[in-house]
């Protein structure tokens, strides 16, 4: 049996279950709740919280369900009104065949609403593993989360995701910050923000923020019914994943100047968007944790490139403290780990000698690290590394951080490490 008529298949035998489920579903737009990880709330490790019931349902196919509808001589020219939409119950509108055969087992589907002059925009906000559609145009009806199905192999899930919580302390700088872990099972949306506004001539926007289980390259096909988003894993899509991170940025500054007047995170991030003009023209899928001055949270950073399952883990840093006319120069820092085959000790030598050959600061050359207070680089499941870029506690140093020529030419050495460490290290 075709791939199409497989998921068409699993998808009707649950059509009569969610009929009588949808009917008890009161539609209501859905408001979430933003717990910010740097919450002060003292709460215990071993605390533990179980989450009531949302109006949600899972749907699962069980094994006779499974033999009834993919026998193999299943008719494809069901009528119509049988082979309605599980999803949306209120339309009889047929999936596209071409469309399932093309898309994966892991995808959504949106139900355009009726109205005139629809768009829609993408925009991926990876670093919180966010996905955000913009739906532009008259509508004559109001987007809510029963427009939204997701699908997962043989699971179905429509409206507000359903989950159990717990919470765990972690120490991140001497402060241990309450983190909130949910277990939403096989559903492949965490969460749903919509928000709307509407014009005097009727024209609406809708921005639906889909939080998502994992980072995806998302490929969209529509007809004139529906979206349809397929979820692809990252390595499914790229044959070269990076990950590029610009240390500290918003309220935390990082490394000060002795005058004060300049913070760490601006060089680490002029240096970033130096080396983002060299890469964009590389066939190279590159992911950065932050293209502007935002505070992203360590373990976020981490968690993008193990999420991405990335070829090489970079982040940009400056260096501070001791004398400040004895110390100075690059340094790159690693830890002994080896991943995929791949040792950080062998990405960290080529990029401190890519480096050294067109950044004419002093090579303090590689740095091992020892103990796990490097968080990005201690919990990291990709090869890592941290590039020092010079001192701003030396005067010399600093000077040349601060020139656009010197943030050109250390971006230059960080480039040339990548191609080399793909050329070296993934032949």
């Amino acid at each position: 049996m075709d791939k199409a008529l497989l998921k068409k298949a699993a998808l009707q035998s649950v059509v009569l279950m969610l009929g009588v489920i949808m009917l008890s579903y009161a539609i209501k737009r859905y408001n979430s709740i933003a717990i910010s990880a740097s919450t002060n709330e003292d709460i215990s490790p071993n605390m533990q919280q179980g989450i009531g019931d949302f109006d949600q349902e899972i749907l699962k196919l069980n094994e006779s369900e499974s033999n009834v509808t993919n026998h193999a001589d299943i008719d494809v020219d069901v009528d119509p009104v049988v082979r309605s939409n599980p999803i949306f119950l209120d339309t009889t509108i047929d999936f596209n065949n071409d469309i399932l055969e093309q898309i994966g087992n892991k995808y959504l589907i949106i139900r355009k609403p009726q109205g005139e002059e629809l768009k829609l925009q993408f925009e991926d906000i990876y670093i919180t593993k966010n996905l955000k559609l913009i739906i532009s145009g008259f509508m004559r009806e109001n987007p809510d989360v029963n427009y939204i199905g997701r699908i997962n192999k043989e699971d179905v899930f429509v409206g507000e995701p359903k989950f159990s919580q717990k919470v765990i302390l972690e120490q991140e700088d001497g402060i241990y910050t309450p983190i909130i872990t949910r277990d939403y099972g096989n559903d492949p949306v965490n969460d749903i923000i919509i928000k709307s506004q509407t014009d005097d001539f009727g024209y609406s926007v809708y921005e639906i923020t889909l939080q998502l289980d994992h980072v995806y390259a998302h490929i969209l096909y529509e007809d004139d019914y529906f979206y349809y988003i397929d979820l692809k894993r990252p390595k499914e899509v790229y044959d070269k994943i990076l990950v590029i991170d610009a240390g500290h940025g918003g309220t935390d500054p990082g490394a000060l100047s002795k005058d004060e007047l300049t913070y760490e995170k601006n060089l680490n991030l002029k240096i970033l968007l130096e080396l983002k003009e060299l890469l964009k023209n590389r066939d190279i899928k590159v992911y950065y944790t932050r293209i502007n001055d935002d505070k992203i949270f360590l373990r976020p950073r981490v968690n993008l490139a193990n999420d991405v399952d990335c070829d090489f883990f970079i982040s940009i840093h400056c260096n501070s403290g001791g004398d400040y006319k004895k110390i100075n120069g690059t340094e790159i820092l690693y830890y002994d780990h080896v991943h995929k085959g791949i040792s950080s000790k062998d990405m960290a030598k080529i990029f401190s000698e890519e480096i050294s050959k067109i950044v004419p600061l002093k090579n303090k050359g590689i740095i091992q690290m020892k103990n796990d207070d490097v968080l990005i680089l201690h919990h990291a499941k990709v090869p890592a590394i941290i590039v020092e870029s010079g001192y701003m506690s030396n005067r010399s140093d600093l000077e040349y951080l601060m020139t656009k020529e010197g943030q050109a030419e250390i971006a230059e050495g960080i480039y040339n490490g990548i191609l080399r460490a793909y050329e070296e290290l993934m032949p």
